[in-house]
């Protein structure tokens, strides 16, 4: 049995983009395969931000077990080519490394990110990111300056997860706004069909959350069946 604690953090009053403010109604850029992928552009930013849905076959254990696997972000992630931890700052608090190719000529960029995971009542769960672009020195990547969003994860009735993801990038360099708007649909939308595959898959599929005497999550544990 392996247990794993759960990252998480109280930096959410520091990251002030995360509270979307100046932003435009959403627009629907697909609603398929049971993925619904929107975008709108936010007051006094180039780029838009994007929101994907999807109800999945999983649990939030199995869930975040797949998220916080930082190394597995290359079977899930769109374009995702290396995810690593950077430091675990305590049980509650990350940062990782992630590196991104872009469609040729474009230039790979990396980024790092400060994670958070919150629980809203017993069951939702809130993941927070935000860019800390200083964090390790300047690689042979384009540096993301600028990034932020979360995902959120919440039981159905139906004993499904409602996953939902929203995230704003500026990738920096000189890429116009309207080829990495244009990005915006793939990326979310390839990235969830893999989601909910991948999370199907050993050891992500036998998550277990961890309760504490309080009866809040802990942690997770991983149950010891075999393939």
């Amino acid at each position: 049995m392996n247990r794993h604690k759960l990252p998480s953090l109280v930096l959410a009053t520091a990251i002030v983009g995360l509270t979307w403010t100046g932003a435009y109604a959403w627009e629907t850029r697909l609603d398929e395969d049971g993925i619904l992928v929107q975008s709108r552009l936010t007051s006094g930013t180039k780029y838009e931000e994007f929101r994907a849905e999807a109800e999945i076959d999983a649990t939030v254990a199995q869930a975040m077990a797949l998220l916080i696997d930082t190394s597995a972000c290359t079977q899930w992630l769109f374009r995702c080519k290396e995810g690593r931890v950077i430091q675990e700052i305590s049980s509650t608090e990350r940062t990782f490394y992630q590196v991104t190719s872009l469609p040729f000529p474009a230039k790979s960029r990396d980024s790092i990110f400060h994670a958070a995971i919150t629980f809203e009542g017993l069951s939702t769960v809130r993941v927070t990111m935000n860019s800390m672009p200083d964090e390790i020195p300047q690689t042979k990547h384009i540096r993301i300056r600028e990034s932020f969003g979360t995902y959120v994860l919440a039981p159905t009735r139906e004993n499904k997860l409602r996953v939902t993801w929203q995230q704003y990038v500026d990738p920096g360099g000189a890429l116009p706004a309207w080829i990495v708007n244009s990005m915006l649909t793939d990326l979310p939308f390839k990235s969830m069909q893999a989601f909910r595959e991948v999370v199907q898959q050993s050891p992500y599929r036998d998550a277990i959350l961890v309760y504490g005497s309080d009866g809040i999550p802990t942690g997770i544990n991983f149950t010891d069946s075999q393939d």
